[in-house]
């Protein structure tokens, strides 16, 4: 059973790490597109690093859901209600990343507007992360580890 309720917040962890990284690569692209600097932008590290980072945390919600809807039944209002209202602001903000980084992987160039949208889009799914780590380690504490 702890094997099955650390699957979630384990995925999850591995996914925030990486799109810190996507985002440490996207903050190249930034410094060059949007701050004049000469600086070498890994494009395909960072596509590849960051769909895998959204697409990992858009089915983290849901086998989130999953689990907590099976094994936390009844507890509802013991820090969930923070837990899941950070991941129902997160879900469309997930969709919008990989949208746009779709977009703009597809249409190379200086586009501006959306990688702008698109960063700041997802500097708002990690800082938000943070808070969903924060809760969500409060409630791995009283339900997977008993205390």
């Amino acid at each position: 059973m702890k094997f099955i309720l650390s699957l979630h917040p384990g995925m999850q962890l591995i996914a925030i790490l990486l799109a810190y990284y996507a985002g440490y690569l996207g903050l190249q692209r930034a410094r060059s597109l949007h701050f004049g600097r000469q600086v070498v932008f890994p494009r395909k590290r960072h596509a590849l690093t960051g769909a895998i980072a959204l697409l990992v945390l858009l089915g983290g919600f849901f086998g989130g859901f999953i689990t907590a809807s099976l094994f936390l039944q009844g507890h509802a209002h013991d820090g969930t209600d923070l837990h899941k209202s950070v991941a129902l602001i997160i879900l469309p903000l997930l969709v919008l990343g990989l949208a746009t980084g779709y977009y703009i992987y597809k249409h190379p160039g200086k586009q501006r507007i959306f990688s702008i949208i698109h960063g700041l889009n997802n500097l708002s799914i990690l800082i938000l992360a943070l808070l969903q780590i924060y809760s969500g380690w409060h409630k791995y504490q009283a339900h997977v580890l008993g205390g």
